[in-house]
């Protein structure tokens, strides 16, 4: 007992004095991973490496990104800036967010202070979207080059259309992230090697994982792991939310699109008309959404397997007890919950994200809490808990200062993880969206494809116990709503019941008259936004 009272005082004098040297940072960011993992409760995936990592680990329970989207979502967090503030919602080329606002990202920063970054993988969002990774500003040039798989951009099973596929006796390293993996430990050795002949600088190590984004490829190996598909659990939920205003949903248009599902749509009208979308002939049977959500369990734990290698590399290079190790994914996922698939919503299921944050020396025993924190949290946090200065939270209205952010440092949080936290976590998307089709919403003229994909935008707040969400028109021009001309559609969930298994926001309970005290309070708390949403001064926390 007197051990850990004394192990207790440690981190907390370490994290008051801040760190007295400069921490290695390892940040490994993992597409489409929702928060469906051993660590979370989850009752079929299988994730050993990662709840390894989560058990010396600060993990957050009620993590949130700013949009449910692989580009908008990493400019978001890699700048520590809001989409609007970015102004990119959507994964167009178009939306480079250095033609908006020259953001510092997180690897530059850190760059900047004098660590050597390296990246590999799905890091920022390829293509021109984050200017090729934003190789001109957020990687050292020496000796490491940014990589990607030689496979990244054309790899998959022989008919290169399935959903889903198991690779019959191949290797980890024959498939993309397999590779991703092998370069990090081979990474890891060159910076040890490096050591040895004086190159003293920290690292900054970015690996990013594909999968599970779809299509949903591993080796067999990891398949065989699941039982049978007809023994896989299907949502509680498979409804759509009753009353839930048509604008709020995606028609996940791509996932009809590959050829092994293609056939169940086929002569229906499920990606144009919002009313048949999400009728029940436009749902997958059963049968399928087995299939899908075995293969998506397969792809992580084949991800899990390749953190573990890492992790473990890590360790025998004698980096372990300095480096600070953040885990996220970067946006949630549906897996046939409301009769949805993929992200592209504003649900709880899309925009609810697992964030595992390890620091040495403080949350070596495990550390958890159900604080609401954001994605762009995480720029500042690991600033603080790296040992280098916490950029500063970005001026209102100041689009132009490079390094500041729009989130806040989680550190006082590894000091007392229940202490009071930020009142709402924000997010938002975008409609039509370019994924989706262009579907009319009944009684509003259909969308104009020369307008582009921002024509309306739902505004989301997560406060402790609800989700208020507007859709309102939107100027992306201005990067502004129309919030006195009248909403799309309004919702609000109930969170004051524990859920767990993705089991919840079933009823939109907007117009339910009792809501009303409830709503006017959730409407106030969107209109102020984050900056009133921010956590309380603590002096302790000087």
């Amino acid at each position: 007992m007197l051990g850990r009272v004394f192990a207790a005082l440690a981190a907390f004098c370490l994290l008051s004095r801040g760190l007295a040297t400069k921490k290695n940072v390892l940040f490994i960011a993992i597409d489409d991973l929702r928060p469906e993992l051993g660590s979370y409760g989850s009752l079929q995936a299988k994730s050993p490496h990662i709840d390894a990592l989560a058990n010396k680990s600060m993990l957050f329970e009620r993590a949130y990104c700013q949009v449910a989207v692989c580009s908008p979502s990493r400019t978001s967090f890699l700048t520590g800036r809001r989409p609007d503030t970015n102004r990119v919602w959507a994964n167009v080329p178009s939306e480079y967010w250095r033609r908006f606002t020259n953001a510092t990202t997180i690897p530059q920063y850190f760059k900047e202070n004098d660590y050597i970054s390296i990246g590999m993988g799905k890091v920022f969002h390829p293509g021109s979207a984050s200017g090729e990774d934003d190789k001109e500003y957020s990687w050292s040039p020496e000796g490491l080059p940014y990589y990607h798989s030689p496979l990244h951009k054309d790899f998959g099973p022989p008919n290169k259309t399935s959903l889903w596929w198991a690779f019959d006796g191949f290797e980890d390293n024959q498939l993309p992230d397999g590779q991703i993996a092998d370069r990090a430990t081979e990474t890891l050795q060159k910076l040890k090697a490096n050591r040895t002949k004086g190159d003293n600088r920290p690292f900054f190590l970015a690996v990013g994982f594909h999968k599970p984004h779809v299509p949903l490829y591993a080796p067999k190996k990891y398949f065989d792991m699941y039982p049978p598909a007809s023994e896989i659990i299907l949502p509680s939920n498979p409804h759509p939310p009753k009353f839930m205003p048509m604008i709020a949903w995606s028609t996940w248009k791509f996932w009809r699109d590959y050829k092994n599902t293609k056939a169940y749509f086929e002569g229906k009208n499920c990606t144009t008309n919002f009313t048949s979308s999400v009728s029940k002939e436009c749902a997958f049977p059963d049968n399928v959404a087995q299939e899908i959500r075995r293969s998506y369990y397969a792809s992580l734990t084949f991800t899990d397997y390749q953190v573990g290698k890492v992790l473990e590399e890590l360790k025998r290079q004698g980096f372990a007890e300095d480096t600070v190790i953040v885990l996220l994914g970067d946006h949630g996922w549906q897996l046939g919950e409301h009769g949805e698939w993929a992200k592209y919503t504003n649900f709880e299921d899309a925009t609810r994200v697992p964030l595992i944050l390890h620091v040495p020396g403080v949350t070596d025993k495990g550390m958890r809490t159900k604080a609401l924190v954001e994605l762009v949290d995480v720029f500042p946090s690991l600033a603080d808990v790296a040992g280098i200065p916490v950029p500063p939270l970005c001026p209102e209205g100041e689009n132009n200062l490079l390094a500041c952010v729009e989130g806040s440092s989680v550190a006082p949080l590894l000091k007392n993880s229940s202490r009071p936290w930020k009142s709402a976590a924000f997010s938002q998307y975008p409609r039509p969206g370019p994924m989706n089709g262009l579907p009319q919403v009944p009684r509003h003229s259909p969308f104009d494809h020369k307008l582009g994909v921002e024509q309306v935008m739902g505004y989301s707040v997560r406060s402790d116990q609800y989700r208020f969400t507007e859709w309102l028109s939107f100027n992306a021009t201005e990067a502004k709503g129309n919030w006195t001309g009248g909403a799309w559609g309004v919702e609000l969930y109930d969170h004051t019941k524990q859920t767990k298994n993705f089991d919840d926001e079933n009823e939109d309970m907007y117009f339910n008259t009792g809501n009303k005290s409830i709503i006017e309070e959730h409407e106030a708390l969107l209109r102020a936004g984050w900056r009133a949403a921010q956590p309380p001064s603590d002096s302790s926390d000087d």
